[in-house]
């Protein structure tokens, strides 16, 4: 029996099956999660509104019995940086088998798949998040033991940390009576939208639909919501601070598999801090139960608030307002000082980093990377699903 391996886009008769590969692979690191889609596979990047393209590497056969042993999906968007627009392919969803074959083909496929999107979509760079935590894709994609020219190049953008937030300590964390914080009411709405699309002129790679015209692009959303942005407000009742916090369920569904020794510790202080009411308990592996659980939190986007004072007040309510079982969670770029987690909050940080995935045909041409580009902070919070 005749056996060839393919990379082919995906179309919607592979949804089912893609999502049972999809779930059957853990993303590994300090918490191994396995990531389980709608019946839709690909309705996540459909809620999200961007145009995407997704490849299956494939063994096929004369018995038509295919077996996937690999997908990638890639996120086109418009960003803007101070300069100029660019074209941008968020390279996400990436799970690869096990097997040898898998891995090499992989890497056989890739880099003809990025030359293509170049010249059929005019993508000017290409973008991919990276857990520092996950030893595997480090050592797969970061360090490899030679610069081939069949490969792409990883280029470090920039470092960040997710910072996840289950609690607060007593008599540690305090918040300023003098900030009113809630949800946003109809009368500040023109308000509202000068203040955020202000903050968003100080980031880079935020989308143009955002900058372009902000209230169009929040009511044509299918995850976002005017009602439910969290507003804080001075003592003069000026905006001094907002965010939105985007439960994890609306995305997809996480369930952690195993703990590392470093996690489990920090698990089991949660189930210490939950006795006592200052903290909230972290799903209980598979490894332990032999049943798959939800992990459940809220994202919070567009983050931005004036001082520290107000970030607090901003993290009290909106964890008062999440549920039991959720925790928060946000990236920051490192160097951003005032985001680092409030003093006083039970929280733990993972190290990720951007990287710009690099064909060596643009390096040979002298093309500038991307980081060379930038100048401000970064827009991270699309890369976090």
């Amino acid at each position: 029996m005749e056996e060839k391996i393919v990379l082919r886009e995906s179309t919607p008769a592979d949804s089912e099956k893609l999502g049972q590969f999809f779930y059957e692979i853990p993303t590994q690191a300090l918490l191994d999660v396995k990531i389980r889609r709608e019946i839709d596979f690909f309705s996540l990047y459909r809620r999200l509104q961007q145009k995407f393209h997704n490849y299956i590497l494939e063994e096929t056969n004369a018995f038509q019995n295919n077996q996937i042993l690999g997908t990638a999906s890639f996120l086109l968007q418009d960003m803007k940086t101070e300069k100029e627009v660019l074209k941008t392919a968020y390279a996400c969803d990436l799970r690869v088998s096990h097997q040898r074959k898998a891995v090499l083909n992989w890497s056989r496929h890739f880099l003809p798949q990025l030359q293509k999107l170049i010249a059929t979509e005019k993508v000017d760079h290409f973008i991919t998040s990276i857990n520092m935590e996950s030893m595997q894709a480090i050592n797969a994609f970061i360090r490899t033991k030679q610069k081939r020219s069949n490969k792409p190049l990883y280029e470090l953008i920039r470092k960040f940390n997710l910072v996840s937030i289950h609690g607060f300590y007593p008599l540690l964390f305090k918040v300023n009576p003098f900030i009113k914080v809630g949800f946003l009411e109809k009368q500040d709405h023109k308000k509202f939208i000068r203040y955020l699309s202000e903050k968003l002129q100080t980031l880079d790679l935020v989308p143009t639909a955002m900058t372009e015209d902000l209230e169009k692009y929040i009511q044509d959303s299918l995850i976002y919501s005017f009602k439910n942005f969290v507003v804080a407000r001075d003592a003069k009742d000026n905006i001094v601070g907002v965010c939105y916090p985007l439960s994890s369920s609306l995305l997809q569904e996480y369930f952690p598999q195993e703990y590392n020794q470093q996690s489990d510790n920090f698990r089991q202080f949660l189930k210490f801090a939950s006795f006592f009411g200052v903290g909230r308990k972290l799903t209980r592996p598979f490894s332990r139960t032999q049943k798959d659980q939800t992990l459940n939190f809220q994202f919070l986007h567009f983050l931005f608030f004036e001082h520290p004072e107000v970030f607090q007040s901003m993290v009290k309510f909106t964890y008062n307002q999440s549920k039991q079982n959720e925790f928060l969670i946000y990236p920051y770029e490192q160097s951003m000082y005032t985001h680092r987690p409030p003093i006083g909050t039970i929280h733990s940080e993972s190290p990720y980093a951007l990287y710009e995935i690099r064909t060596p045909d643009a390096i040979d041409a002298g093309i500038a990377p991307l980081k060379a580009k930038l100048s401000k902070n970064i827009w991270l919070d699309g890369y976090l699903f």
